[in-house]
């Protein structure tokens, strides 16, 4: 008999287990400062080329791949749920119309996400709520949007215990994040972005790290040319990540996922001689082959 209920105790235990190695892994590499070779991948809304953007569906097969983060877009409805929807309105991606504050969260559940092509799936516009009961303890989250709702935001994330999964990007310098945010950030990953213009770069470079909390430092650039993007081994050595963004040109300076597709090496490997040891990707599945073909991964 004691035997018995030491089995069913571990067997209920083993998932929990499992889950606290799996986000011991990730917040290892995400505060490693990139001493390792190993890149970490997010994808952006999920995996929205094979499921509808922004639906459990999505973030379950980026689960299911070993991804490291994705990327979730959040809106809130008419009484005030927070719910996964990129575009203010829900006309593009779902079979409704309109603007998603002007439903309820009851009114948008009767609507069916689409698919990338646009045809009608059985997926549903998930919640903030359902996205963290899926994803607790397996892979961070980087919330998009965020602004007009971060209250909401970081009050879901700390009512499911996962605050330390939450990841917040913004371009503001020390003393607005300061003055803005107070101690709302604490608990969470706050990354802040270097869009790069020329003049001024530097100096915000140096604020950023001198003044923001933070393991990650992420970069964009329209061109790349900018002398910011060649102080990689300093961001490194001061014992940051760096994160790029290869969604499409104007992030990258034109080493993005499309060019990937032909030419990996001047895209992904480009961003990798140039520092990134995070990459935020619209192609997870193909970046993931390509970083472990040349062993980053």
């Amino acid at each position: 008999m004691n035997r018995y209920i030491i089995y069913i105790l571990l067997l209920f235990a083993a998932p929990s287990y499992g889950q606290q190695n799996r986000m011991s892994f990730l917040l290892n590499k995400l505060n490693d400062g990139g001493k390792s070779d190993y890149v970490m991948i997010f994808a952006h809304r999920g995996d929205w080329r094979n499921a509808p953007e922004n639906s459990l569906q999505a973030y379950q097969s980026c689960i299911d791949a070993g991804f490291d983060g994705i990327e979730i877009d959040v809106q809130m409805t008419k009484d005030s749920v927070i719910v996964m929807m990129h575009d203010k309105t829900i006309d593009r991606t779902t079979t409704g119309k309109g603007r998603v504050s002007d439903y309820t969260l009851a009114e948008l559940k009767k609507l069916y996400l689409r698919s990338p092509i646009g045809v009608v799936t059985r997926q549903r516009i998930p919640t903030l709520d359902e996205v963290l009961e899926l994803t607790k303890g397996k892979i961070l989250i980087q919330v998009d949007k965020w602004q007009p709702v971060k209250e909401k935001v970081v009050e879901v994330a700390r009512q499911h215990g996962c605050l330390n999964q939450i990841i917040l990007r913004g371009t503001k310098n020390s003393k607005e994040v300061a003055d803005n945010y107070g101690k709302l950030l604490e608990g969470l990953i706050y990354i802040p972005v270097l869009v790069c213009k020329g003049e001024g770069d530097n100096e915000k470079l140096d604020d950023f790290m001198e003044h923001i909390k933070t393991p990650v430092i992420s970069l964009s650039f329209k061109r790349d040319d900018f002398p910011a993007i060649d102080r990689a081994k300093e961001i490194k050595d001061r014992g940051f990540r760096i994160w790029y963004n290869s969604l499409w040109a104007e992030f990258n300076g034109g080493h993005d996922d499309e060019l990937a597709m032909d030419d990996p090496d001047n895209s992904y490997g480009w961003l990798l001689r140039k520092g990134a040891n995070i990459i935020f990707s619209d192609h997870p599945f193909l970046l993931d082959a390509y970083l472990k073909k040349i062993g980053r991964r």
